[in-house]
């Protein structure tokens, strides 16, 4: 058995307050050692937008040149300094268009983004639908994907990611329904792989428009078992032992194997 350590963390940022919700978020995890972190959607910005400024005045750019935005320059140089990899979700700025973004940040300083497929509910009248498609990267020798919050009612999502050979899901999260936590439960029994569901949680004000986030942050193992639930409240982070290998084993018996038996010529398109 060859372990990762992975770093669930549950946070909840002021609304638009980056630079202080990344300062934050360094300290919470400056003394853990884990391989990989994964933080939730939008994890500094806050979610409760009323206007395309808003959205526009926390927004950043992604480059390879120094003009990246503040949380991305500050979790590379994390990362490479402590030879982590760093998943977190952000507002994403590309030309006079807005996404609602996760980026994985490697340990060598390189990245790569997901646009979020699935917009839910008022997020379609600030951000573009994802345009990126679903991918899977490669981290000390494991495969992870990348996925963002409303993903998980969509089967296909994890689905796409666990075809794709990946054996664990960074997914990034601003819950507000009741369902997902337990719903993921199958999602990694389904697909036999590991689910890290990284939520905010409390409740977020702006003018007369409010949301109520539902914590419990999670990891999921490919036997459907929650192996690490976080309470609905509170900053908080866990290290947790994560065994990639269980996410390659798709038979579930001498004769069934999950992939393998797909009748994929009578599924519905």
């Amino acid at each position: 058995m060859i372990c990762i350590k992975v770093g669930l963390v549950q946070f909840r940022p002021e609304l638009f307050q980056v630079k202080r919700n990344v300062e934050r978020a360094l300290q919470l995890i400056e003394n853990k050692k884990a391989r990989l972190f994964v933080f939730p959607e939008l994890s500094f910005t806050g979610y409760t937008f009323k206007t395309k400024k808003e959205v526009e005045e926390v927004s950043e750019i992604v480059s390879d040149k120094n003009d990246c935005g503040y949380s991305i320059q500050v979790f590379r140089d994390f990362a490479m300094k402590n030879q982590t990899n760093v998943v977190f979700g952000f507002v994403e700025k590309d030309g006079e268009k807005f996404y609602n973004s996760s980026i994985l940040i490697k340990h060598d300083g390189r990245y790569k983004v997901y646009r979020k497929m699935h917009l839910f509910y008022e997020e379609k009248l600030f951000f573009e639908p994802g345009n990126t498609g679903f991918w899977v990267d490669e981290i000390e020798g494991v495969k992870l994907g990348l996925a963002i919050c409303f993903d998980w009612i969509f089967p296909e999502s994890f689905r796409t990611l666990a075809l794709k050979g990946a054996q664990i899901i960074a997914h990034s999260t601003n819950l507000v329904m009741p369902y997902c936590q337990e719903a993921n439960k199958i999602r990694s029994l389904e697909n036999r792989i590991f689910i890290i569901t990284a939520n905010r949680w409390g409740e977020e004000k702006n003018g007369q428009k409010i949301n109520k986030f539902t914590g419990m942050s999670q990891i999921t193992n490919p036997q459907g078992e929650v192996i690490v639930r976080f309470p609905k409240r509170g900053d908080l982070v866990e290290i947790v032992d994560v065994d990639p290998s269980e996410a390659l084993k798709k038979s579930i018996n001498d004769y069934n194997d999950l992939f393998e038996d797909r009748r994929v010529d009578f599924y519905c398109c």
